[in-house]
Formats: structure tokens, C-alpha cells, sequence
């Protein structure tokens, strides 16, 4: 009876081993080397690496917000956006940190990201975005002066810095407790990116560290 309840011990765990083995260090995903500092010591943190600028980003947020409501209390996203090198996408990430230094990003992030890539809207300038700011609901002017803020200008600066140092090389990309980055052409899409992330925040978890 004993040898029984073993075997169908073993049988059970078998699967588990399984999926452990699935996804290996420069397979699936790379290690961050080195590691970079994290902000929460009580939570595991998850960045996206985006830009409103990219499609793929753009059909990646609905997953992304499905995935994040059922993440657990212990997780912490944050969104850096990326420029590679582009003004185009560097004015698009300087909306971003406007927005979030008005508040406003619930107001912002998804019109912008549709007026780009279902309405075909291209921005080439601050005052562009400031008309677009204020035709959902954000003073005009609040956004000019928020273009212009130091407070975005040092977040700007801070997320090149962050993405030389995680080394993203395409987008969207995700990385994990300043240990891992996943992308989608490396994890297999976009799905199976946020499977990946999953492993690497129970890594995480059982890991004990934070």
C-alpha cells in the first residue's frame, strides 16, 4: 500500500517537474546580468517595456490587463516606454510620463494607443499631443507645462538607462524581479511570454526572495 501511495506520489508531481524544466535560461528567457535594484522589497516586480508607438504593444495590452488582474497581491507592474533611438517614439514616451505626472493615464493610455493604430494618427509634436490630451478631458495647458517638467524629463533619461541595462531589444518585453527578461520572439508569442513571466514569478515566490 505504501509503494502505492508513492507511486501515485510521484505520478502527481511528475507534471510539476515537468513544467520547471520547461523554460531555461537563454532559451525562454535571459538573466539580467547584473541584476538591477528594485523598488519594493515586499513585492515582486514586473515590468513591461513598451512603446504606444508599436503594434504588437498595442495588441498586447488587453492580455497584459487580463493577465494582471488575476497576478496576486505580490506583484508590482511597471511600464517603462522605449524610444531605440526614435523621435517619434521618444515624443510618444514623453506623453507617457506626462500622463503620469498629471494622473491622467486611465484618461490617456488606451485612446492613444487606438488613435495610433486604428485611427492612423501620427504625432509629430508636444503641441499635437497637448490638443490630444485635451480632447479627453486633460487641461491643455497642464500638458504643455508637463512636456516641459523636469520631473519627465529625469524619468525619460531613467528609462534609456533602464533599458540599456536590461538589454530590451524588442518590444514589448517583460522583465522580472530585476533577474529575467522575456520577449515574445524568444517565449513563443505573446501568451506564452506571460507563461514565461509566470514560472519566473513563482521562481520568485518559492525562492523566498525578494
Amino acid at each position: 500500500m505504501r509503494v502505492f501511495v508513492s507511486v501515485v506520489l510521484a505520478l502527481a508531481l511528475m507534471p510539476g517537474i515537468a513544467a520547471a524544466q520547461e523554460y531555461q535560461a537563454g532559451e525562454q528567457y535571459r538573466r539580467v546580468e547584473p541584476s538591477q535594484p528594485t523598488t519594493s522589497e515586499d513585492q515582486i516586480e514586473v515590468i513591461e517595456f513598451f512603446s504606444y508607438g508599436c503594434s504588437h504593444c498595442f495588441e498586447f495590452r488587453p492580455m497584459l490587463h487580463g493577465w494582471l488582474e488575476q497576478a496576486g497581491d505580490d506583484i508590482e507592474l511597471k511600464r517603462v516606454p522605449v524610444t531605440f533611438g526614435r523621435q517619434s517614439w521618444a515624443l510618444l514616451a514623453k506623453a507617457y510620463y506626462a500622463a503620469q505626472a498629471l494622473g491622467v493615464i486611465e484618461q490617456i493610455d488606451k485612446p492613444l494607443f487606438e488613435a495610433i493604430h486604428v485611427d492612423g494618427r501620427q504625432f509629430s509634436n508636444e503641441q499635437e499631443l497637448a490638443d490630444f490630451f485635451a480632447q479627453h478631458g486633460v487641461d491643455r495647458q497642464a500638458a504643455l507645462n508637463a512636456f516641459d517638467s523636469f520631473a519627465v524629463e529625469v524619468n525619460l533619461r531613467r528609462a534609456e538607462r533602464m533599458v540599456h541595462s536590461y538589454g530590451v531589444r524588442a518590444t514589448p518585453s517583460m522583465a522580472v524581479a530585476g533577474k529575467y527578461l522575456v520577449d515574445p520572439s524568444a517565449a513563443g508569442g505573446q501568451e506564452a511570454m506571460l507563461g514565461v513571466v509566470d514560472f519566473l514569478i513563482n521562481k520568485e515566490r518559492t525562492s523566498g526572495k525578494r
